[in-house]
């Protein structure tokens, strides 16, 4: 019986560089932002890859981020208490652990080259400068 990322049917890459930048519309304006400018980085960087491998796996885990998105901007329910009809009021359905997006696994952590990981850091200081949070070369 095959799990559920084997049965996950894969977006067309532009079909899915697109719902992307639909989907960041929802966010907050600096996140929406850093989150375009970062996908279309990354997209260019990957457009003339070859292997097969490489190709469903970075679409499989830009899919992934994808339904994380539409999770997290998706509507409020209908019994919540913020005010649904007012445009000022985003309806995040953030984590119960607070924060945007999810944790990342040690192991995927533990998989990352240098270079991946040097990305990371970057993206996690602009964040942070983006956020208005002090960052501290370490």
């Amino acid at each position: 019986m095959p799990n559920a990322q084997q049965a996950q049917v894969l977006i067309a890459p532009i079909k899915l560089y697109r719902e992307i930048l639909r989907s960041h519309r929802s966010l907050p304006p600096a996140m929406r932002a850093l989150g375009d400018d970062y996908v279309k980085a990354e997209f260019k960087r990957h457009k003339d890859i070859d292997n097969p491998v490489h190709i469903v796996g970075f679409v499989s885990q830009w899919q992934n981020y994808l339904d994380m998105i539409k999770q997290q901007t998706a509507p409020l329910p209908e019994d919540s208490s913020a005010p649904s009809r007012d445009p000022l009021v985003r309806s995040f359905n953030t984590p119960k652990d607070g924060g945007w997006g999810k944790k990342l696994d040690t192991g995927l952590l533990d998989k990352m080259n240098n270079e991946q990981l040097g990305q990371l850091y970057e993206l996690r200081k602009e964040v942070k400068r983006s956020l208005g949070e002090e960052t501290k070369d370490e």
